[in-house]
């Protein structure tokens, strides 16, 4: 599993006449997939105190919580024109992402097994490792763990090389198995949120009640942090949003198609400017 980290690094320039912003980027986004994919490790719980936030970065410095990070963004003003401008986040704020998406836990796996008794198959539910069983039943405050062995006309057969056990202890007095306890506390994935409640009948797990995950959310995204504009790069608004222009392929497109460019008048007004001085 990778420690999660994201560091700014400046793109390239793209060989195209208009580009979106996203190009200037100088951190990678993620889904809440992709964040797992790519770390080993789920993105933290959806913040409902934050908006979207799917890039972070690493390299600031968290040690103080007064701390703060300064980007530039491209963003349009109160009157919609577009521009380079600042944006100042705390640092534990750009530091984190904020995915929406629900957490997802690994699912609980209980292999199959070849335990019989009177010529049956038990089913395996039934079945859980010692020391799982010893921290469960700690957990419920139980006592008495002790493995099934069956009787004399119906004996439990556990193969060699089965290390599970049917492990049942009391709590309260009543009755309980281990493998079957294990299952219902993992049966939305294993680390999934709940507790248990004992009651008059045994232990009974009641998972958390699910989350918000955002994935309705309308807020705005935190904006992505960019690079300058190069000397030959401007802003231009569109139906579509805003993009970047390459001004030097611009120039060159506009001479090809045999349009007035930029250097064309810069030409002139050097003419205009020798003249002036000769009349």
């Amino acid at each position: 599993m990778a420690t999660p980290a994201s560091l700014p690094v400046i793109p390239p320039q793209p060989d195209l006449l208009a580009y979106g912003i996203q190009e200037l980027g100088l951190f990678n986004t993620y889904t809440r997939e992709s964040y797992l994919a790519t770390f080993g490790a789920q993105a933290p719980a959806w913040d409902t105190s934050r908006v979207t936030k799917t890039w972070f970065d690493t390299s600031v410095d968290t040690s103080d919580p007064g701390n703060v990070a300064v980007y530039k963004i491209v963003a349009p003003d109160q009157n919609g024109v577009w521009a380079p401008r600042q944006m100042v986040l705390p640092a534990q704020e750009a530091a984190t992402v904020n995915l929406p998406g629900a957490l997802t836990y690994p699912p609980y796996v209980i292999a199959p097994t070849q335990t019989s008794t009177g010529g049956a198959l038990i089913d395996p539910i039934y079945l859980s490792l010692e020391a799982d069983a010893q921290v469960l039943m700690t957990a419920l405050g139980g006592s008495g763990l002790v493995a099934e062995a069956g009787n004399a006309v119906f004996p439990i057969v556990y193969p060699p090389d089965e290390p599970r056990r049917m492990w049942d202890f009391t709590v309260n007095g009543v009755a309980c198995n281990a493998g079957t306890l294990l299952a219902a506390e993992n049966a939305n994935g294993v680390g999934a949120p709940g507790s248990w409640q004992i009651t008059a009948a045994g232990p009974v797990w009641v998972a958390a009640p699910l989350a918000s995950t955002g994935l309705n959310d309308t807020r705005p995204a935190t904006p992505m942090p960019v690079r300058d504009l190069l000397p030959n790069e401007t802003l231009q608004a569109g139906l579509m949003g805003v993009s970047v222009v390459r001004t030097d392929l611009q120039q060159q497109q506009n001479a090809q198609a045999g349009q007035f460019t930029a250097d064309d008048r810069a030409t002139l007004q050097q003419i205009y400017q020798i003249v002036s001085k000769l009349s």
